[in-house]
């Protein structure tokens, strides 16, 4: 079912359906998309990345809020956003409702408002409904349905060419350069087409997202390149239109933080330098430090509690002071004898 509440824009993906108010309607089509805002034609919103897909319909049904502050302004905001995005979504057909006949402000302007959109849509395809209520519904998707079959099949336009000679991301993700000026120490800018385009693309409001990006610069030397310029933790970075603290060796937020520490124990071994907590080889509880089993670890198990053959094939028992003559037999113990 489509996810549908009282508040505007609760459509974020398309919905399609059809309709079937018995004869009156049966078998329409219909295509719920995100609802248009001002500045779609740049972007804004979802209801762009849908249009297209809009291409196929014979009509637009154009849906008009009844109780908004300014119904007429939001219906030549829709169509002029529409004719910016794409002109032949423009020019195809529509049908105008004016919604929530319920509510009984609208009851009382609903004349005015409706000669009001007659004259902004210039044609006579304008009516008053309740969705809440279903009022003038079953009519409204009759009226419909003869107005698309009435319509001829109209050609798509032509795909637009695309040149494939650089695409969007077609840049050398080394070509950057960093920027910092000494009168605003702490501040530096990095700047290059690779790493803006990445920046822009980053979901800033995920930690996942920022956790990605900071890996990116690891993986881009952008990171070690700050670091050796003087850059320190905290400092502010800045890409393009955005900023942020510069945090190296950023690190996904959702390790454990024993399982970071151990990690950076490791790669001091490795480097051979001395981590500050490699002060003596046991751990706050006493036990043995963690040792690799190819670098000994295998002794650092309790071998008192290890059962195995001496040299004359007799087992060594746990308790060295173990004397079977002392061992008896109970009335319900089962003995396995053996006999040739």
């Amino acid at each position: 079912r489509p996810k549908i509440a009282n508040y505007p824009f609760t459509t974020i993906v398309p919905n399609l359906g059809v309709c079937d108010l018995g004869d009156e309607g049966a078998g329409l089509i219909l295509c719920d998309i995100p609802g248009l805002i001002e500045g779609a034609a740049k972007g804004a919103g979802l209801g762009p990345a849908f249009l297209r897909h809009v291409q196929r319909c014979k009509v637009l049904l154009h849906m008009v809020d009844g109780t908004s502050e300014d119904p007429i302004g939001d219906f030549h905001t829709i169509n002029k956003e529409l004719k910016e995005y794409d002109p032949f979504l423009a020019e195809k057909p529509q049908v105008v409702v004016l919604n929530k006949l319920d509510v009984p402000e609208v009851q009382e302007m609903e004349e005015e408002l409706m000669e009001q959109l007659r004259q902004a849509a210039g044609h006579s395809r304008v009516l008053s409904i309740s969705a809440a209520t279903t009022s003038n519904v079953k009519e409204l998707m009759g009226r419909l349905k003869k107005f698309v079959e009435s319509q001829p099949e109209s050609d798509l336009p032509p795909i637009p060419e695309i040149n494939l000679a650089r695409a969007g991301l077609d840049f050398d993700s080394d070509d950057y350069e960093i920027i910092n000026d000494p009168s605003y120490p702490g501040q530096w800018r990095i700047t290059g087409e690779y790493i803006e385009n990445t920046a822009k693309m980053t979901h800033w409001e995920y930690p996942e997202a920022v956790s990605r990006f900071g890996r990116q610069l690891d993986a881009l030397g952008i990171a070690t390149e700050l670091q050796s310029r003087g850059a320190r933790d905290g400092d502010l970075v800045m890409v393009g239109e955005f900023d942020f603290e510069f945090n190296p060796g950023l690190t996904n937020p959702y390790i454990p933080q024993e399982l970071l520490e151990k990690d950076a124990r490791m790669e001091a071994k490795r480097n051979g330098e001395k981590s500050p907590d490699d002060d003596d080889d046991d751990d706050d509880d006493g036990t043995a430090a963690w040792r690799p089993f190819n670098q000994g670890g295998f002794l650092d198990v309790d071998v008192g509690e290890l059962v195995g053959f001496s040299e004359s094939d007799d087992w060594e028992l746990l308790d060295e002071n173990f004397d079977d003559a002392d061992f008896e037999f109970g009335e319900d113990d089962e003995v396995w004898t053996y006999s040739e």
